[in-house]
């Protein structure tokens, strides 16, 4: 089997090597020893134990162990489809850095935890075993000594608990009969001289079959982005059940150089110019039991129940440096949003939120997909293949909204003196906290509490499956 071109799923590779360095490290941090019993005659101090750094043999070992390691795992069938789906620069970059400093070396680990790393992979003991067998492969191949190998080695297996979270039995129920239509579909595919669609299909296939559904459905998007167009016909109900609205509407691509979006909350009817008015409202929204600062909406409707509508806009929210941005954003209900992918990785932008539920499916680099939000209501978003990936659209049917600022504080500096009803969500709840208020001429306050809600990130995947242990 070919590797796969473009990649390499970052967090399951690079953080099972993480995490067996990182474990070493401290297992053979090891202590002074006891002192000795006093003598006539003082021993003579003991060396001190070289760094594992040096044992290994500095920086150009450890390069070249990561470069092997690298080069089984994506030859190897039973994992290498995890590598769909990541910059294999970036991944040896983060590998030799941490494997560096984890064994006393002069370099310093920028990545990130186990648990979140490895959140939603679903990942199962034969993919465990199969990296286990690659480190020891890379390791042989270059002669690392029996006892550096053997400590390295030993602190796998404890490992497993954070990195194993196979799905639930229910998750693999199938249909049998598409099951073997995708699978003679691999074969069509490879006489066809599609073999890297093959590739990743026959894989798809094979972690549908065993529950893996997130991941399989991954695989699937990757082999469809490069069979022919219509290959896949009539595959979609094994992948793809259970999943929100698919938005299969054309790509669109974005100027590589477009600015990038502010990082926390936009959007609100006073960024519109309108003629000014009698009465102002500012105010803070607390978030009860919040552990830090919490972004959130505020909006207010005619008490008595009319208004104009706002005009619909267009308003985008980027994915960048594997982040949303804004993390929260404001739109008057019939709005359009845009969700341009700037990074060198495929995202899949999704919402399970009953205000609107959707599923952009995967698209890379430039390109960019929109979606239209007719009704009122929060939207919690996520991107299925990075489980910490999070943020919140806000749709609002009233005249007039702001959003808070990260202490959550808010203003309204025109608004037409009466009576109102005040409508607040903070970004992790659903439904919004509501009370009435007077505007009066001249300037007005409101302090609003909300109540704290589950999570600023999904907490399942686009097919409702928990996105792993909580870190």
């Amino acid at each position: 089997m070919r590797p796969v071109r473009t990649i390499a799923r970052l967090p399951l590779v690079a953080l099972v090597v993480v995490g067996v360095v990182q474990s070493f490290a401290c297992e053979s941090g090891g202590g002074a020893p006891p002192p000795a019993k006093p003598t006539a005659t003082p021993a003579p101090p003991m060396a001190a134990a070289k760094p594992l750094y040096d044992r290994l043999g500095g920086k150009p070992a450890v390069e070249a162990v990561v470069d092997e390691f690298v080069k089984r795992v994506a030859a190897d069938k039973r994992i290498n489809g995890r590598f769909f789906n990541t910059d294999i620069t970036r991944l040896r970059g983060l590998l030799v850095e941490f494997v560096c400093s984890a064994t006393g070396g002069p370099c310093q680990y920028t990545g990130r935890d186990m648990k979140t790393s490895h959140a939603g992979m679903q990942l199962v003991e034969e993919e465990f075993n199969a990296l286990v067998e690659d480190l020891v492969g890379a390791l042989d191949k270059f002669n690392v000594p029996k006892k550096e190998k053997d400590e390295l080695l030993g602190a796998l297996g404890p490992l497993a608990k954070d990195i194993v979270n196979p799905p639930p039995k229910e998750a693999a129920e199938h249909d049998d009969a598409l099951a073997k239509k995708a699978t003679a579909k691999v074969d069509e595919l490879r006489k066809s001289d599609k073999g890297e669609a093959a590739d990743l299909l026959e894989i798809a296939v094979k972690a549908r079959v065993r529950g893996q559904r997130n991941y399989a459905e991954q695989l699937y998007s990757a082999a469809e982005r490069l069979a022919p167009a219509g290959a896949m016909t009539g595959l979609d109900p094994l992948f793809r059940a259970g999943a929100p609205e698919r938005i299969t509407t054309a790509l669109k691509t974005m100027p590589k150089d477009t600015p990038a979006q502010p990082k926390d909350a936009v959007g609100g009817s006073e960024e519109e110019a309108e003629k000014p008015k009698n009465g102002s409202l500012a105010g803070t929204m607390k978030v009860e039991g919040a552990s830090g600062p919490l972004l959130g909406v505020i909006a207010l409707e005619p008490a008595s129940g009319k208004w104009k509508k706002r005009t619909p806009k267009q308003r985008v929210i980027e994915q960048r440096d594997r982040q949303f941005a804004p993390r929260v954003l404001a739109i008057s209900a019939g709005s359009t949003v845009s969700f341009p992918n700037f990074d060198p990785v495929f995202h899949n932008v999704f919402s399970t939120s009953h205000a609107r539920p959707f599923d952009l499916g995967i698209y890379k680099n430039g390109e960019s997909r929109d979606v239209t939000f007719p009704n009122e209501g929060l939207v919690s978003l996520g991107c299925n293949l990075h489980a910490n990936m999070g943020a919140h659209l806000v749709v609002v049917a009233a005249p007039h909204y702001v959003v808070t600022d990260a202490s959550g504080k808010f203003k309204f500096k025109s608004l037409p003196p009466g009576k109102y009803k005040v409508k607040a969500w903070a970004e992790d709840v659903g439904e919004p906290v509501t009370q009435t208020i007077e505007i009066k001429t001249g300037e007005n306050t409101l302090n609003v509490s909300v109540p704290r809600g589950a999570s600023v990130i999904p907490a399942t995947d686009k097919f409702g499956l928990p996105r792993g242990k909580a870190p």
